[in-house]
């Protein structure tokens, strides 16, 4: 790398590259960002690789543990950074991504509106059911982590009656975005349509590769790759 690369990199591109990402979380502990490339590449707005690792970062309230990304061959507007414009992607970039969530921070992650309204959509696929077309409210209290199965507890209100309600669900991935909840058994003493389901089947996208998902004692850990879109 010459000189005016190790410039450009360390006063405009890493600086920039931190400071966007620095935009997209509320907190974060540890944040570290390397870039690599030619000079005529990086000039020309394209970089070949940059490393992105981040621990304790919190997003729209959720605890993301920490997270370790690799992109390749990124393209992006730096003529216009240069001048003080912010930084934009130019064209899809695929994203190897290697991420850990604790217990601790998937339960901190329950009080976060994005997590507990995915939670609840999650729950209306597999009953069937358009739970926000019904007098439904659900208060998402307790998750734990255990080998191969995530449990969530809460309680449900329907009208003037309120229950526990728990989902137990085996988690694994086929084909790369096809995230299988099998054995998946909820509990709830109010009548649920549907409930009696034991498996179910959500189809992340063609964006989306998983190579691995495990669910240890009080730890989910995720690899794959994903496509990310200007």
């Amino acid at each position: 790398m010459t000189n005016q690369t190790r410039g450009i990199v360390g006063s405009v591109l890493a600086p920039a590259c931190r400071v966007w990402l620095r935009s997209q979380v509320s907190h974060v502990d540890d944040l570290q960002v390397e870039i690599a490339g030619g000079s005529r590449q990086i000039l020309g707005g394209r970089i070949p690789r940059v490393a992105v690792g981040a621990v304790g970062a919190i997003y729209q309230g959720l605890s993301l543990g920490s997270i370790d990304l690799v992109a390749e061959d990124i393209r992006i507007n730096l003529p216009q950074v240069i001048k003080g414009q912010p930084l934009c992607l130019l064209a899809p970039i695929g994203v190897l991504a290697d991420v850990k969530f604790s217990e601790r921070d998937l339960q901190a992650s329950l009080a976060a509106p994005l997590l507990s309204q995915a939670i609840t959509d999650l729950l209306g696929q597999i009953l069937a059911t358009d739970l926000t077309q019904s007098n439904w409210q659900i208060d998402w209290e307790r998750l734990e982590i255990v080998p191969q199965t995530l449990i969530l507890q809460g309680n449900l209100t329907l009208g003037d009656r309120t229950a526990p309600i728990e989902i137990a669900m085996g988690i694994a991935i086929h084909d790369g975005h096809l995230l299988d909840l099998d054995p998946l058994k909820i509990t709830c003493a109010l009548d649920l349509p549907g409930k009696d389901i034991t498996s179910h089947q959500i189809d992340l996208g063609s964006d989306v590769d998983i190579t691995q998902l495990t669910l240890q004692a009080g730890t989910l850990h995720c690899q794959g790759r994903i496509q990310v879109n200007p």
